[in-house]
Formats: structure tokens, C-alpha cells, sequence
């Protein structure tokens, strides 16, 4: 019980949040790491009389921290945060190098997952590739992932490497690894597990991700809908418009059990013909690509690229118009797109959306305005656009005091995703949750990656298929999966620290041996945890390390043994509702 008790009260406290008011006094320890309790806070000097509730601002090692965590998913090193502490001017600087880590352009993916909504789960149609042929070896997780994750890797290229964004769009390459370029058949030179840039070997226009045939898998199309579900899949993640979303009045008189009635009536019925004008001659560039199809049916390589395969098989296909502009080829659409002007703006809404985690509708459009004027004048560089949001001053808000009614806005806290838990356990601890399943001939799977057999849609994600949209709000399902990553994750980095004899080159106990119990040095290496994953830096006679301190004396008293008394204080650590926040 006492050892519960101690669990739960470390997890639970209040005061942990960063930016809260109760965790920036004498007693409770500032709520960031270094911060001098006098530091100027930085606040604009705009009159904001008029405007409602005053905003109250991150201090700048706060805002390392956000930035730190939106951008790359883990905390800011000690040496960042002293940097920032000691000139708050360093931080665009550090924000530049964080926009070059390799873990940025694991957010990018996720980013642009929540709009291309390709990462389909293994097994679930319109996944099911099974492995054969030249495939014949691969693990079935390993090859649905590899395929669902090509035009997202496309995209993540183009960012990384600090192209302008409508590449993604008009590239004249595409990207592939082992698996990728077998099950497609075009050419790679990689060890297998490296993306390389590769070309399309069959007649299609390359156009960026509007080339790669699993676009239109997943947003497969039957003949008598004639690729108008793609067409929209296309036009809502690139040009945030969404043909469904229109207010329209359907005909009652309109057959639509019958095809040559639908037919008519998406041409000449007024009610009908309003939408389909738009989104019908935008499906016409799409007439080359394969209906539906089951996966598990095909042979590799497959080419689901066939001309004209919409006209042959008799659908009712109209000419490829993009709001006006005829055009023919994928070629044509890409460069149409990439024109538009409300391509850039829907660029600049979702990156705001995703960093803000807000509602992509709730973006205001004087905002995103804005924002897409970044990336225009900065030559279409989506890193350039990332910068300007995370080092705004809206990015580093914390929370709102009341306004003369006592109404507070809400508070500023952003809530982790799954990927960023990921990249933050690794970080922190090293460790990977994964599960064995080789008895089903399965490879490891990344429990937090995956939703099928992982906890991805528990912990706040999407599927990109049932579920659509993440959740930003803590909830009883990310609570338990926090709690057990955390038991798992605190059970693996002391076995692995106190197996390393280099205190130095350890993950999180670097101040303390198998045998320590002074208390002196104990206090000493909880500071330093704190620092590390909270990043918040407390005394060593703090309340919180005293709290910390009667965990570790309680759990070594129970079991006697120093290992498992660290087990016990970093699970309870790790699992605080802290580290999901920032």
C-alpha cells in the first residue's frame, strides 16, 4: 500500500504541469528547467487591452521545451537548456538544428499522415499484401508498413532535404526500399532497408506522390464511382477542400439505383451538376488507374497503372478539368496543384493545426494567411514554414489569466502523440515496446506505432481508416498505456544502466552504482531525472525530491535491493502525467 500510495501521488500532482501557476513558487520548484524566478518573461509589448483574457508566456527554456518536443518528440538536452537559460537569444539557433534531426522527419510523417490518411494497419483492407514471390521472405507487418509508408517517406525526403514543398507533388522521382521496390517493380540500390530515390518505370507522368499506386489503393474506386472518392482524397488533404462538405439538396426524382440516371444527372440536374462539375473533371486526370483490387489476389511486381483502364472498361468518364483549367496527366495535376494558391494555404493551416493541435478548421484564416506568406517567401521551405510557427509568439503561450469575469482561456498544454512517446522513451531510456510474436511468424511489432495489435488509437492516434482524427485530451485508455510503458521502459533502463560500468555514457542513472544508498547522492540523481525528463530544475532539497527521495527508501526497505528501488521511483516517474505534456 505505501509503496501505491507513493506511485500514485507522484503521478497525480497538480502542480506538475509546466506553465502552471502552482508550480512556479518557493514550494513547489519552478516548473522549468534553470529559470531564474526573476527572468524577464519575454511578453510582447502589444496592446492586447482589447482582446480578452491577457496570455501569460512560457519563459524561454519552456519554450525550448515545446519546440523540442513538437519538432523531434524528445526533451531538450541539459546543455541546450542551460544555452537558452543563460541568452534566450540562442534558442532559433538550436530550433535550426532540430529542424536537420532525423526525428523531425518522423513527425513530418505523422504530420502528413493525419491528411493523406495512408498508414493502414497490416492486415485491413485495403492493406493485405501477403509475402511471395520475390517478397516471399519478408515479414507481412514489415511489408504493409513499407508500402502504406512510401508516399509519406516521399514527403519526408522532400522536407528534410529542404526542397521547395510542391515537389511533393511534382517530383520526378519517387522513393522506394527493398520491399517498395519489388512488390512495385522499379529499380532501388539500397541495402533493403534504406529509402533510396528510385523512378517509375511504366507510362505514368511521375508527380510525386500523385504517381505512387498506393495513393489510389487506398482510396480505391469502384467503376461507377469513377475515381470521384479519390479525386476528393486528393483535393481535401492538398487544397483542404472537401466536396462532401458542401450543403447540397439531392433530388428525391434522381434513380439512383440507376447508373445511367446517376450519369445524367451529375451533368444536366442542377442540383447534382453544382458539385460534381468540380470534382468529376477532377477525377477525369485519374482515369489510368486500376478499380479496386484485393491485395492478397495480386503478383509482384504489380502494376495497378493501366491507360485509359476507366474508359476501356465502359465508366463514364469525364475530361480532366481542374476548376477550369483543362489539362491531361498526372503531370498537369501535380503542377495545378502546386499552383493553386489554396495549396499553400492548406500547407500552412495543417502544420499550424498539427503544432497548435488544434482543429484543422479552427485554424483562423487571418492565421493561416499569414503562416502561407512565411512559406511562399521563403521559396516554398516547409522547414522555414515549422520555424516561423514554433518560434511565434502564439506557440508559446501557457495559459490565459482571467478576464475581469474570472474566465480563464483554456491552458496551453500540448498533449504528446504517439510518435513523440515513442521517440521520447528511446531517447530517455533506450527502450523500444515491442511485442514477440514470432511463434505467428510475425516480426516485432511497435506496439505504439501500430493500432491493429499496438495501442496507437488508445493513446490518442489514428488508424487513418476507422479513425480519422487524433485526440489531444488525456483519457482513462493513455493513462493504463502510459503506466505500463512506463513500468517496461523503467525495468529496461536499469538493467541497462547498471550494466554499463560507464556512468557517463549511461541513459539515466548517471550519478548513482548498484550499491548507492547515501542519501546525499540518491537526491542528487533525482535531480538530475528531473532535469533530464521533465526537464524542470529542482534542488536537491525540493519537496518533489523529497517526495521522490521516501519512494526509492520505501521500495529499497521493501525489497532491499538498489536496482529494484530504482525500478519502482523511475515507473513512477515515467508515468507521471508530466512527461505526456509540454
Amino acid at each position: 500500500m505505501t509503496l501505491a500510495l507513493a506511485l500514485s501521488t507522484t503521478a497525480c500532482r497538480d502542480d506538475a504541469l509546466p506553465g502552471s501557476d502552482e508550480g512556479t513558487g518557493s514550494e513547489g520548484g519552478d516548473a522549468t528547467a534553470a529559470v531564474d524566478e526573476t527572468a524577464d518573461s519575454g511578453e510582447p509589448a502589444d496592446d492586447t487591452s482589447d482582446m480578452g483574457p491577457e496570455p501569460v508566456y512560457l519563459q524561454p527554456t519552456e519554450h525550448l521545451t515545446r519546440i523540442s518536443m513538437a519538432i523531434r518528440g524528445v526533451r531538450p538536452s541539459v546543455q541546450e537548456l542551460a544555452a537558452v537559460q543563460d541568452d534566450p537569444d540562442a534558442l532559433p539557433g538550436i530550433v535550426d538544428g532540430y529542424l536537420d534531426d532525423p526525428r523531425f522527419g518522423a513527425i513530418v510523417r505523422d504530420l502528413h499522415n493525419d491528411a493523406l490518411l495512408t498508414l493502414i494497419d497490416f492486415l485491413v483492407f485495403p492493406a493485405g499484401f501477403l509475402p511471395k514471390g520475390p517478397v516471399a521472405d519478408v515479414d507481412v507487418y514489415r511489408l504493409n508498413r513499407s508500402i502504406s509508408e512510401a508516399p509519406l517517406r516521399l514527403v519526408e525526403h522532400v522536407v528534410m532535404s529542404d526542397l521547395p514543398y510542391t515537389e511533393i507533388v511534382t517530383a520526378d522521382y519517387t522513393v522506394a526500399d527493398g520491399v517498395v521496390s519489388e512488390v512495385w517493380g522499379i529499380p532501388y540500390d539500397g541495402d533493403g532497408e534504406s529509402w533510396e530515390l528510385s523512378q517509375w518505370q511504366d507510362e505514368r507522368d511521375h508527380a510525386g506522390i500523385l504517381s505512387d499506386p498506393w495513393l489510389f489503393q487506398r482510396f480505391q474506386s469502384t467503376v461507377s464511382n469513377a475515381n470521384r472518392g479519390r479525386a476528393n482524397a486528393i483535393s481535401r488533404a492538398l487544397l483542404c477542400y472537401d466536396f462532401l462538405s458542401r450543403d447540397i439538396e439531392v433530388d428525391a426524382s434522381v434513380n439512383l439505383a440507376d447508373p445511367e440516371s446517376v450519369a445524367d444527372a451529375v451533368v444536366e440536374n442542377p442540383a447534382c451538376a453544382s458539385c460534381h462539375q468540380g470534382l468529376d473533371t477532377l477525377a477525369g486526370f485519374l482515369k489510368d488507374w486500376s478499380p479496386v483490387y484485393v491485395p492478397s489476389d495480386v503478383t509482384y511486381p504489380h502494376d495497378p497503372y493501366e491507360p485509359d483502364v476507366f474508359v476501356n472498361i465502359g465508366a463514364t468518364v469525364r475530361d480532366a478539368n481542374y476548376f477550369g483549367q483543362a489539362g491531361n496527366g498526372l503531370a498537369d495535376l501535380g503542377h495545378f496543384i502546386a499552383e493553386d494558391p489554396r495549396f499553400s494555404l492548406c500547407a500552412a493551416k495543417r502544420f499550424y493545426s498539427y503544432l497548435h493541435q488544434i482543429n484543422l478548421e479552427d485554424v483562423p484564416l487571418q492565421t493561416a494567411a499569414h503562416f502561407q506568406s512565411e512559406l511562399v517567401d521563403s521559396g516554398m521551405s516547409a522547414k522555414a514554414l515549422v520555424r516561423a510557427i514554433v518560434l511565434d509568439d502564439e506557440f508559446r503561450v501557457s495559459h490565459a489569466d482571467p478576464d475581469d469575469e474570472g474566465m480563464h482561456d483554456p491552458v496551453g498544454v500540448k498533449k504528446a502523440r504517439p510518435v513523440q512517446l515513442s521517440l521520447l522513451f528511446d531517447d530517455l531510456t533506450g527502450f523500444g515496446w515491442r511485442t514477440d510474436l514470432s511463434e505467428f511468424d510475425l516480426a516485432p511489432i511497435d506496439l505504439l506505432a501500430d493500432s491493429f495489435l499496438g495501442y496507437g488509437v488508445l493513446l490518442g492516434g489514428i488508424d487513418a481508416l476507422f479513425v480519422t482524427q487524433p485526440s489531444h485530451t488525456y483519457s482513462a485508455t493513455a493513462s493504463l498505456v502510459l503506466r505500463n510503458l512506463a513500468r517496461e521502459a523503467a525495468n529496461h533502463v536499469v538493467d541497462q544502466d547498471f550494466a554499463n560500468p560507464n556512468l557517463g555514457s549511461r541513459h539515466l542513472l548517471t550519478e548513482v552504482t548498484d550499491t548507492d544508498t547515501d542519501e546525499a547522492v540518491i537526491r542528487e540523481q533525482l535531480a538530475q531525472l528531473h532535469l533530464r525528463i521533465l526537464a524542470r530544475a529542482l534542488p536537491t532539497d525540493d519537496p518533489e525530491i523529497d517526495r521522490g527521495y521516501d519512494l526509492f527508501a520505501a521500495a529499497l526497505d521493501h525489497s532491499g535491493s538498489v536496482p529494484r528501488a530504482w525500478k519502482v521511483t523511475l515507473t513512477a516517474l515515467l508515468q507521471d502525467v508530466e512527461i505526456a505534456y509540454y
